[in-house]
């Protein structure tokens, strides 16, 4: 028995020895060895990317994002281009010196003046901050298509995608701008984040800095804002967020452009504003489009122009019609000829429980009815309410890219050959 518990000692002690002779040692090398490692390691996977790297860079946490495009070289330069307003919205590049550092780990640093990555950093205001933004990044982890940097002074995080070799630099800013346009140029719609059974309204998107809201609240005055950076994809947000137990940071176009959804969540989606409700919150004038309107339309503004020329001998022609908001006339017909504005009120009443049913009428009384311009017409002008008659009834809202609507289009209820398009 004595020989048996010694051999079984003897056994154990061979098994705990290999196995610490088979463990590697995750402290070789004196902490200098060990960190000009990872300095050579970082630089290394900087100068990896043969077509440089696209910065998402955020200059605070307050502020919003803009994407700059660096390469660095072996040789110690770095090359930046930029595109924004803090450029003239012209494509501009310029080179410096940079350097990976070691302070507490390894650090990229900037150190010498470039005019595109400096416009965020360099002192040019009278209070001596600039735009507040960092030169010098901690560098958090490097893969051989992201790094991750961390704004030393800011902490905000910058992230670096690698830019694919089959796209110029060039073509890079032209995708972005597309993007921005698509998604916001040219229109004062809000957002609708959805999570689950929450929304929340985002307005000001063009801003890169959107106003989050709860239905109802008004923007001016209430709402947080949640910095964001345009991408080729979409856009991200410069944190990850959370409504109840849902995060989102990435937001994704759809493939038929009707939705921006979470990456990471498609439970998490913007939409486009409600249509049937949209243009009661829309101060600006929508046009009728003659080339987007069926001919029954067509026929009856072809009769009131012609009716306008004979009462007025040419003097007071047809120009156009629009929807527009106007003082109390919120949400009248428009109709201009010859430089004179008259204005008629109608009702645009919502299907309840839809999104996309509304129902045009005259209203039953008298009280702003139309305005001055709008009475003379009406009352010399027989066709004006032939006309405004026959855009009543019950329609259909559509616009061809809801999150960003531009044009809506009404179609005739149970006959969608009968329609017209109002552009912005």
């Amino acid at each position: 028995m004595k020989k048996i518990f010694t051999l079984a000692i003897w056994l154990v002690a061979l098994l705990i020895s290999s196995c610490v002779m088979e463990q590697p040692d995750l402290f070789s090398g004196s902490p200098a060895e060990r960190l000009n490692k990872a300095l050579k390691n970082d630089t290394d996977s900087l100068q990896h990317a043969g077509n440089g790297w696209a910065m998402e860079y955020f200059a605070t946490t307050g502020s919003a994002g803009y994407t700059l495009l660096v390469k660095f070289n072996a040789s110690g330069q770095a090359i930046f281009a930029g595109k924004s307003e803090l450029t003239g919205n012209l494509l501009v590049t310029d080179s410096c010196l940079y350097e990976m550092i070691g302070d507490n780990g390894p650090v990229l640093t900037f150190n010498s003046y470039n005019k595109v990555l400096h416009a965020f950093s360099n002192p040019v205001n009278p209070d001596g901050y600039g735009l507040e933004g960092d030169y010098e990044f901690v560098v958090l982890k490097t893969s051989s298509k992201q790094i991750l940097l961390k704004g030393k002074k800011r902490g905000t995080i910058i992230v670096m995608n690698k830019i694919p070799v089959t796209v110029s630099w060039k073509q890079y800013f032209d995708n972005l701008d597309a993007m921005n346009t698509f998604l916001f140029t040219g229109s004062s719609n809000s957002l609708n984040l959805v999570s689950g059974n929450d929304t929340l309204v985002a307005s000001y998107g063009a801003t890169h800095k959107f106003r989050m809201t709860k239905p109802g609240e008004d923007p001016k005055i209430a709402g947080t804002d949640v910095p964001f950076i345009v991408t080729d994809y979409g856009f991200r947000f410069q944190t990850t967020d959370t409504i109840k137990t849902n995060s989102f940071q990435n937001f994704k176009l759809s493939d038929d452009k009707k939705r921006l959804v979470s990456t990471g969540n498609p439970e998490v989606y913007f939409t486009g504003p409600v249509l049937n409700k949209f243009l009661f919150s829309d101060l600006s004038l929508w046009k009728a489009d003659e080339s987007q309107m069926s001919n029954d339309f067509i026929s009856v503004i072809n009769v009131l122009s012609d009716a306008l020329k004979v009462k007025y001998a040419g003097k007071r022609n047809f120009e156009y019609m629009a929807i527009a908001n106007k003082a109390v006339y919120t949400n009248s017909f428009l109709i201009r000829v010859t430089g004179v504005e008259a204005i008629f009120r109608v009702l645009f009443t919502p299907l309840s429980g839809t999104s996309d049913r509304v129902t045009i009428s005259l209203p039953l009384d008298n009280i702003n009815q139309y305005d001055n311009n709008g009475k003379k017409f009406y009352t010399e002008v027989p066709e004006i309410k032939t006309t405004l008659t026959a855009f009543c009834g019950d329609y259909v809202v559509t616009s061809e890219f809801p999150l960003n609507v531009k044009t809506v289009k009404y179609s005739r209820v149970g006959n969608p050959s009968s329609y017209f398009t109002v552009t912005k």
